[in-house]
């Protein structure tokens, strides 16, 4: 990708597209009425839409530029290449990658009547669009041996679509193209722009203002940083950085004009051939639209928006696609209230996808490219100013990946040589196991292969068993050939305890000797803590009807590759079920809990690579499925009550059950039903339980709607107080709820208190007597 455009022409550009959009400003808040006028506007529009379409496709943008393709001989280990070809290889190398920026260096000087408040705020917008807001920097492995073709590598819009996030990755995960060609991630570095250093830079010199004031910073504690440096000497800093000298070189001079920014990869492959993928990514600020931490809808009307240097507002935006509205309603244009609610990227391309839609209704009719050309500005003005979607532009983010393929000249030497991979992880359960190669392959005595595991102090813990796989039964390893490679097996003689170890590897070979390290990592068998008890508490509440699924989260975090993981989860209707790959069940493989099944199993594990032993995180268990309890709802009850003589009567109506889920995919309903137990009084009144009896237990009544109660209560008016003519408690009644499992028999209850309201009035004209007799409870 290459850099185009710019220079005066861009400048000239866009300051005749501020003033063709003031004069349509002007002409549309003008009497509209007048014919001629009306004319005059319609031909202003006509070119504000060409010149904002022209800005909508990258018209004067610059990309980023740096070498295509690539290849690095390494030399095997022990070669001297110089005796053997007469000159040394050079095994790294320097590239030089440009991202272009908006030239600001027109903007710089103080205009005629601007405050000092409104200069210092158009330099820090000349800031944003005048440097890189962020950068990255991708390696990526793939082994073919391919001379020519580097295997695919997912598109923008894959990596858009699946929602790739590459700082999130790990060095040993993968990324898989269309084609199903895979690329292992190797490393990351990340570079963010601190513009609070350059605003405090700017307000310091805001009297005499250059261009070097608007140089970025990039402060090691905003980068990131992910794998190895992958840079000659392993040397971090010299990675990936900005360099203030080559931009100044190669965008003309730094007190005058800036176009672009320039950036240095220093990349030194490791031992291994195959094609490596260098992807650069970067986010400009190129259009600045309405800021995302704006509330929605309300944006003011004199938000400032930026195209280049071109500062436009909220307000005339909005007349511009008001016009457009007005004048498109009849290809149902997609309402602007679609981007300010969208919540990830297929809510945006419904958006696009809608807007196609109009454009294809335009497509048959007579003025079709103008009104296409109108329906086009539309999407472009409403992203403009919907916040936080200016960053979806094009011209603010791009990238590209070009490839380095890396070989390995084979001269017939007889150094002794081992390939083994940097960093090995396993878990504490089973003897570490691991593969290696060694060459060149002399016979079955001439290569003598030892081995040892060293602790973090370098003192040695065990031995390693180094045996050529091909000895192996049923390996599938070939035999290997003279001068060529032999693959081993490197076994630890016994389990490790989790911690972090060196592997030594050491290849004698006709009185020469190689030795090389790598990193062993154990882990303690099991899941994390916070998973283990999230699975078991998933399992253990399996109720018919319910769906399971789930991710699961080794002690090893990210380290192991999860296609080393298993999953089994399955109901006894369903035992022959093949386990899951990997360390997740996704929602669309989800397991259903039908009433017909009684017991639910899961189990995961992890399948020692070489050995294929399995070594169990979660044991098998075995849970029984339950009947979910059914659903009590008294916040809508309604209570009555009557009274006559010492008689109070309540009715309590509206009272629902709700059956729960029973598993029959909607054949059957669960039964549900409500049983009511012995009162308790509470209330003011001491000895109120002793004042009002209950004669005979509540009734419960089915309704269309639920349940009523009815309780009937009677007042022994001789023992209330002298002088209180009322009583006023509560009644606490336990109830039960009942749900039966018609497809299984199984039964499930939930318990609830009903509370209600208890009121007597002593009727006029009664006489307090004495008590006597014995009483019903």
């Amino acid at each position: 990708m290459s850099a185009k455009g710019g220079g005066a022409g861009k400048v000239y550009f866009i300051l005749y597209l501020a003033v063709v959009l003031e004069l349509l400003i002007i002409i549309v808040e003008r009497d509209e009425a007048e014919e001629g006028l009306l004319k005059k506007q319609r031909e202003t529009m006509r070119i504000v839409e060409s010149i904002l379409s022209q800005l909508q496709s990258g018209s004067g943008t610059e990309g980023i530029n740096t070498r295509p393709q690539d290849e690095i001989t390494i030399p095997p280990p022990g070669i001297n290449m110089r005796e053997i070809m007469g000159a040394d290889i050079k095994s790294s190398r320097k590239y030089i990658v440009e991202v272009g920026v908006t030239d600001v260096s027109a903007e710089l000087k103080r205009k005629e009547g601007e405050s000092e408040k409104e200069y210092l705020e158009r330099m820090k917008v000349a800031a944003k669009l005048a440097n890189v807001q962020e950068i990255e920097y991708q390696i990526f492995f793939n082994p073919s041996q391919d001379p020519l073709n580097a295997p695919s590598f997912p598109t923008e819009e894959e990596i858009r679509k699946k929602g790739i996030d590459f700082t999130k990755l790990q060095p040993g995960q993968t990324v898989v193209a269309e084609d199903g060609s895979t690329w292992e991630f190797l490393s990351l570095r990340k570079l963010v722009l601190d513009f609070p250093q350059i605003e405090k830079i700017l307000t310091d010199n805001l009297r005499n203002l250059t261009l070097e004031h608007l140089e970025p910073f990039y402060p090691k504690n905003l980068q990131l940083a992910i794998g190895p440096a992958y840079a000659p000497n392993n040397n971090e800093d010299s990675v990936f950085y900005y360099s203030a000298e080559i931009s100044a070189k190669r965008g003309a001079s730094a007190l005058t004009d800036l176009k672009k920014r320039v950036f240095v990869v220093n990349f030194q492959p490791p031992g291994r051939a195959g094609w490596y993928k260098l992807r650069i990514y970067s986010l400009t600020n190129r259009i600045l639209g309405v800021v995302k931490d704006v509330p929605s809808p309300e944006v003011p009307e004199d938000t400032r928006i930026n195209i280049g240097t071109v500062t436009l507002t909220v307000k005339d935006l909005n007349k511009v696609k008001k016009e457009l509205e007005n004048r498109l309603m009849k290809y149902n244009l997609p309402p602007s209230d679609m981007l300010l609610m969208a919540k990830s990227v297929e809510d945006i391309e419904k958006f696009d996808q809608m807007l196609e839609n109009s454009i294809k209704m335009a497509a048959g009719e007579e003025n079709a490219v103008e009104t296409i050309s109108k329906i086009k500005l539309y999407g472009y003005i409403t992203k403009l100013l919907t916040p936080g979607m200016s960053v979806m532009f094009p011209q603010n983010a791009n990238s590209i990946s070009f490839d380095v393929r890396v070989i390995t000249p084979k001269p017939a030497v007889s150094e002794p040589t081992i390939n083994i991979e940097p960093y090995i992880a396993q878990f504490d359960a089973v003897e570490p196991v691991f593969g290696f190669t060694i060459s060149p392959y002399q016979g079955a005595t001439a290569n003598v292969v030892e081995g040892r595991v060293l602790d973090e102090g370098g003192a040695p813990v065990a031995r390693i068993i180094c045996r050529g796989e091909d000895e192996f039964a049923g390996s599938i390893v070939p035999k290997p050939v003279q001068g060529g490679n032999r693959y081993y097996r490197g076994i630890v003689e016994r389990p490790l305890a989790p911690g972090k170890y060196k592997i030594e590897i050491t290849h004698r070979l006709a009185g020469r000797a190689k030795t090389e390290t790598a990193e062993l990592e154990i882990f303690k068998t099991g899941l994390t803590d916070e998973s283990a008890r999230l699975i078991k508490s998933k399992l253990e509440n399996a109720f018919y009807g319910y769906s399971l699924y789930f991710s699961a989260i080794p002690n090893s975090g990210a380290k192991i590759k999860s296609d080393q993981f298993r999953i089994y989860l399955a109901t006894d209707l369903e035992q022959q079920k093949p386990p899951y790959v990997g360390l997740s069940i996704p929602p669309e493989q989800k397991v259903f809990l039908d009433c017909k099944a009684n017991k639910l199993y899961a189990k995961i594990w992890w399948i020692q690579p070489i050995t294929g032993k399995e070594v169990e995180l979660l044991p098998m268990t075995e849970n029984e499925i339950k009947q979910d309890e059914p659903k009590v709802n008294l916040a809508t009850k309604n209570e009555t009550r009557s009274q006559s003589g010492n008689k109070v009567k309540i009715q309590v109506t509206n009272i629902t059950v709700v059956e729960p889920d029973d598993g029959s995919g909607g054949k059957t309903k669960a039964q549900v039903s409500l049983s009511i137990g012995k009162p308790k009084f509470e209330g003011g009144l001491e000895g109120l339980e002793e004042i009002v009896d209950m004669p005979s237990d509540p009734t419960i009544e089915p309704e269309e709607n639920g349940y009523s109660i009815t309780l009937e209560f009677t007042v022994n008016t001789a023992l209330i107080p002298r002088g209180q003519d009322e009583i006023n408690g509560i009644v606490k009644f336990p109830l039960e709820a009942t749900a039966k499992n018609l497809c299984n028999g199984k039964t499930a209850r939930r318990a609830s208190t009903l509370s209600i309201s208890f009121h007597y009035e002593r009727e006029k004209g009664t006489r307090r007597t004495t008590p006597s007799g014995g009483r019903r409870r």
